[in-house]
């Protein structure tokens, strides 16, 4: 019956607390992450600008297949330790991707700091902070979009900059 109500509440979406006292499972608690309204939507717009978003994560894979379905990303990877985290940065960055990382908890310090893009929100460790290139002061992940469009406003930019120096 545990097993039943465990996989019930990890396929909705949430992770499973079983609370016990000594040897006697006295039930289990839901704990959620709320997805934002809108970020799927985001995710969209970010696929529409040819943008590939993965959502790599320590959850269990029901949990992470319910997020990830709810939130609209394109892939995951779930019961992801911080070496894996790593590993799957750099194994984008040799396959010639420009790679951006949101996270904010210690374990995504390692993968933050390696992202070519780290962003943390503000409500992550300290740890995740000084990891990160960005700190979002709102801890706001919809903000994604915004970012990427200033950024790609600022590389244009920067190439006109560059262009009209070398024409002097």
């Amino acid at each position: 019956e545990l097993d039943g109500i465990v996989q019930e509440i990890a396929g909705g979406g949430a992770t499973p607390l079983v609370v016990c006292s000594g040897a006697a499972v006295l039930g289990a608690i839901e704990l959620r992450d709320i997805v934002k309204a809108d970020i799927k939507s985001r995710f969209a717009e970010l696929r529409a600008m040819g943008i590939r978003t993965v959502m790599v994560t320590g959850d269990n894979p029901l949990t992470a297949a319910a997020i990830a379905a709810e939130a609209g990303v394109d892939d995951y990877l779930a019961e992801a330790k911080p070496e894996t985290k790593l590993a799957r940065i750099r194994e984008y960055q040799n396959e010639g991707y420009m790679v951006a990382m949101t996270g904010d908890g210690t374990n995504d310090s390692p993968a933050l700091a390696q992202a070519d893009v780290g962003l943390c929100m503000a409500s992550g460790t300290q740890a995740a902070r000084e990891a990160s290139n960005m700190v979002d002061m709102d801890s706001n992940p919809t903000k994604l979009l915004e970012i990427v469009q200033i950024g790609k406003q600022l590389l244009m930019t920067r190439g006109a900059l560059t262009t009209f120096s070398v024409a002097n």
